[in-house]
């Protein structure tokens, strides 16, 4: 009785471990090579898989960008979720506020959102998954201020909390975007560390 689902679950696990790979091999030759000049055979190479393998799980590159933009999007929904469990969310915000910088701040990681949002641009099919991707992302940001304002939430009108959440989406993004400026920025964190407290404090509080 048991055995059928766990044959069943196997090979969808072990399609899910390669989209994965390839996710990975994929991100890693898009921060090199840029979107178009990286192709579906060094993509391959990367993931340590044939080329016909890899179409067999994403059609082309256009779906495979889209895939990770899509990951991305859980994982940061699942960050926040996790903040949400936290009696004390504000007090976990602050915690966790050099965690958050250091993140924003990695070169590698700014080079290929540029390059994600690039290819957006001339993109309408990639821009309407980075728009909804996006969309999700401040609908849970408004939702965890709502939550963190507590009791005090009915006294804030829902262009503010709106407001809030861009501004901190904001903060954040520049700060992926700056670290390609100025790849030494991820130094700075002690400094910019009591600041964006400062201004946490702001956003999540009444």
């Amino acid at each position: 009785m048991n055995a059928a689902p766990t044959m069943t679950t196997a090979p969808t696990e072990r399609a899910q471990a390669r989209r994965q790979q390839v996710l990975d091999a994929a991100s890693d030759a898009f921060r090199r090579r840029g979107f178009h000049a990286a192709s579906m055979a060094e993509i391959a190479k990367l993931a340590g898989m044939s080329p016909g393998h890899i179409y067999n799980l994403f059609e082309n590159k256009d779906e495979i960008i889209a895939a990770i933009v899509e990951r991305d999007c859980e994982e940061i929904l699942a960050r926040i979720s996790e903040i949400q469990q936290e009696g004390d969310l504000l007090q976990k915000m602050l915690e966790g506020t050099e965690q958050a910088l250091d993140e924003h701040s990695e070169v590698a990681k700014a080079a290929l959102q540029l390059e994600v949002l690039a290819e957006a641009s001339r993109n309408p099919r990639l821009a309407a998954v980075v728009r909804r991707s996006q969309a999700l992302v401040n609908e849970r940001a408004q939702a965890l201020i709502r939550q963190s304002l507590g009791e005090q939430a009915h006294a804030v009108s829902d262009e503010e909390i709106q407001g809030r959440s861009l501004l901190l989406g904001a903060l954040f993004n520049g700060l992926t975007a700056l670290s390609v400026r100025d790849p030494e920025v991820a130094r700075q964190i002690p400094v910019m560390a009591p600041v964006m407290r400062r201004v946490l404090q702001v956003l999540l509080a009444p």
